[in-house]
């Protein structure tokens, strides 16, 4: 795995950019969620330009598509990515619609994007099944955790390949993953900001060491859960690698939420200040598919199969 960006990857990255320059960021999320809305323009601008469809394209494939979900995430970008872009095209053969949700069995009372979904996967151990609208039932439920939530009842749709709900839930992680990695990166460089202009005693809160070494670990643990995700994406998703960039990514998002709104003080703790844009999904992002008990009891499984 090369660890720079190759030239198609190093355009698209800044074809996105772009993109979320004019239609993502704090601003755009912040209406958003006080509508208690998603970002369809976004979405439906992303998959004209074809970036939700990367999975498949033979230059790009499933790690860019995830760098795609995790440079999302970095931009506040509040849209389905993960699921259309990567979850669905692992187990969902032709055309997809926009706006596409994912769902434990286990979990259908908190789903993501539930009530906006044009298609719902839900998965059940190995086995997944995918409802078009008007084949289950989603009602809004109101949240203070980043992303539009609903409980879905009433599943019907068609059941998927044999396997294809492990497969999914591979995929799943890496999503959670990369917008994990990105919203997690965003909050850091926020916070390294504010400590610099942030003065103490007349001198920047940056340039206390005690301060420097806790932004550093959030640092180093976001790198990891960054490049955890993206190995696991380029080797494509296996379930060891798939879990254990869950995991990596929950540990950092637990340290970059406690961490990011105890070096802002009070200010990190107003809804006035950015920093909770990020880290709001970040605690709803290490719950999802069970936390960190799901993510390490599929780890087990993955590694030593005798011993689930």
């Amino acid at each position: 795995m090369d660890m720079q960006l190759n030239e198609t990857q190093q355009a698209i990255s800044d074809s996105c950019a772009r993109l979320f320059e004019r239609r993502a960021g704090p601003v755009r999320a912040r209406a958003l969620r006080k509508a208690e809305d998603f970002d369809r323009l976004l979405l439906t601008e992303m998959e004209e330009a074809g970036f939700l469809d990367l999975y498949a394209e033979p230059d790009a494939g499933p790690l860019v598509a995830a760098l795609v979900v995790e440079w999302t995430a970095q931009a506040a970008g509040l849209a389905p990515v993960g699921a259309r872009s990567l979850i669905a095209p692992s187990v969902v053969d032709g055309v997809l619609p926009l706006v596409i949700a994912v769902a434990d069995q286990k979990g259908l009372n908190a789903v993501r994007y539930g009530a906006e979904a044009d298609m719902l996967i839900v998965v059940d151990g190995d086995e997944a099944t995918v409802a078009r609208r008007g084949e289950f039932t989603a009602a809004t439920v109101r949240s203070k955790f980043g992303y539009p939530m609903a409980k879905v009842t009433e599943v019907g749709g068609a059941r998927l390949a044999r396997g294809a709900g492990a497969v999914a839930r591979r995929w799943w992680r890496i999503a959670i993953a990369a917008e994990i990695a990105g919203s997690a990166r965003a909050a850091v460089d926020l916070t390294v900001r504010y400590m610099r202009d942030r003065s103490q005693f007349d001198r920047p809160i940056a340039t206390y060491q005690a301060l420097q070494h806790r932004i550093v670990e959030c640092h180093v643990a976001v790198d990891a859960a960054q490049w955890a995700m993206r190995e696991a994406a380029y080797h494509g998703a296996p379930a060891a690698l798939a879990a254990s960039a869950a995991i990596t990514a929950s540990e950092a998002a637990h340290r970059v939420f406690f961490e990011t709104h105890q070096l802002t003080g009070a200010m990190g703790f107003t809804t006035e200040y950015d920093l909770h844009l990020y880290t709001m999904r970040l605690q709803t992002l290490r719950l999802e598919m069970q936390g960190m008990r799901g993510h390490a009891r599929d780890l087990v499984a993955a590694r030593w199969p005798a011993a689930s």
